[in-house]
């Protein structure tokens, strides 16, 4: 065995440890997809959103341990007799540190990104700012050399979604595309823009079952009172998710715990686009997914029929569509569910309300009311008069709309 002292294996042991964490680290944070870095922990997120800082503060690091580990290594291998010679030391210090130190570490990261991510990130955060000043010096350095030798080549960047909508107008214009075919195009080109958090179903209105089964019985005959084909389970409370069951499953196996029937479920952040929700759930083929916030709890869930309905419109059949968000009461009044989208509700009613902290027309009329509503509460918005006409605790189910009287202009 090596003839050095137990501080510097321990010393090695670290520097070599270090090593192997900021390569993993680095791996697995630019391996994330868009839907997999809030899952990765606040720490991830503030280090992707500055991939340059990230980038120079890996390297330096790394390039730091790399030199200590070769250092003390070489002094720990001159102590062993027969190995003292500097060729074979700086051999056996390079086979280390690149196969335990760099190829296993990545190989690693590779298969688990998120989990080697959620584990690296805190480390690499703290080394970003502690580098704070070299790495100032060294981005300085680097924007002095990008402009002493020029651009090296600029990918095309691609088309904006506004680009996308005046080619379709022109090439519907030309007759180019038929009136439905450019409806459904720009329907596609939309789903870019649209959020996750717009189409979901929020988590006040999901059915989630214990995995401990408690509420297996309720569950299953809210379920088919819903028509819902799967139901998320969870382990207490709906910030712990640990997958899903289907419902199909719950009643023909009513033997079976509820954790063997478990199936496994994708996480989106609710703040990706649709078109990104498409592409994973197409990758992993599944049709549903668990929405969370910027917090890593649960939102709602969401799933992939609700993207096509964005697409194509409605695809339930005609005795499920039991919810109709907006029902006619006559003589220039409606009723509107709560749960409306503002955007669904700016293409209902041409009066645009711009979404900020809220996404649904309950979450406006909290707003504009200032505290929780109560039925009878009223208001105008414009040429319109809202009303709360039911309420459940503090969420707001319906809304009543109709047009305002005109104000009456003393003479």
């Amino acid at each position: 065995m090596i003839d050095a002292p137990p501080w510097m294996l321990v010393l090695l042991g670290a520097l070599l440890f270090l090593s192997a964490l900021f390569s993993a680290s680095e791996t697995a944070l630019f391996r994330l997809r868009r839907e997999q870095i809030a899952l990765a922990g606040r720490s991830a997120v503030s280090l992707i959103e500055r991939p340059r800082d990230l980038l120079i503060s890996v390297k330096v690091g790394n390039v730091l341990v790399d030199i200590a580990f070769f250092v003390f290594a070489q002094h720990a291998l001159a102590e062993r007799p027969g190995l003292g010679d500097d060729l074979i030391g700086g051999l056996v210090s390079v086979l280390a540190v690149v196969v335990f130190g760099d190829i296993v570490p990545k190989l690693v990261a590779l298969r688990a990104p998120v989990f080697v991510a959620r584990i690296g990130a805190p480390a690499l955060w703290l080394l970003r700012q502690l580098l704070g000043p070299v790495r100032i010096v060294l981005t300085r350095l680097l924007e002095l050399v990008s402009r002493a030798l020029g651009p090296l080549g600029k990918s095309e960047p691609g088309l904006q979604s506004t680009e996308l909508y005046a080619l379709l107008e022109r090439s519907a214009e030309r007759g180019q595309l038929e009136g439905e075919e450019a409806d459904l195009l720009y329907e596609v080109v939309e789903l870019r823009e649209l959020r996750v958090r717009e189409i979901m179903q929020p988590r006040v209105d999901t059915l989630f079952l214990d995995a401990s089964g408690d509420n297996r019985a309720e569950i299953v005959a809210r379920a088919l009172e819903r028509r819902a084909t799967w139901v998320p389970v969870v382990d207490g409370t709906p910030d712990q998710v640990l997958g899903r069951v289907r419902v199909r499953d719950l009643l023909t196996r009513p033997d079976r715990p509820v954790p063997q029937l478990l199936l496994p479920i994708k996480f989106v952040p609710e703040v990706a686009s649709c078109l990104d929700l498409l592409h994973v759930l197409r990758e992993e083929r599944q049709a549903e997914a668990v929405v969370v916030d910027e917090w890593g709890g649960t939102a709602g869930v969401v799933e992939i029929e609700r993207v096509f309905e964005e697409i194509v419109g409605d695809l339930r059949l005609e005795d499920e569509r039991r919810w109709q968000p907006v029902v006619p009461l006559g003589e220039g009044r409606f009723r509107v569910s709560g749960g409306l989208s503002l955007r669904d509700w700016n293409e209902a009613f041409g009066v645009d309300l711009v979404p900020s902290e809220f996404e649904t027309l309950g979450g406006f009329v909290t707003a504009q009311l200032g505290r929780v509503p109560r039925p009878g509460d009223a208001f105008r918005f414009g040429h319109l008069e809202l009303s709360v006409h039911e309420v459940r605790g503090r969420r707001v189910l319906s809304v009543d709309v109709g047009l305002a009287e005109p104000e009456v202009v003393p003479a």
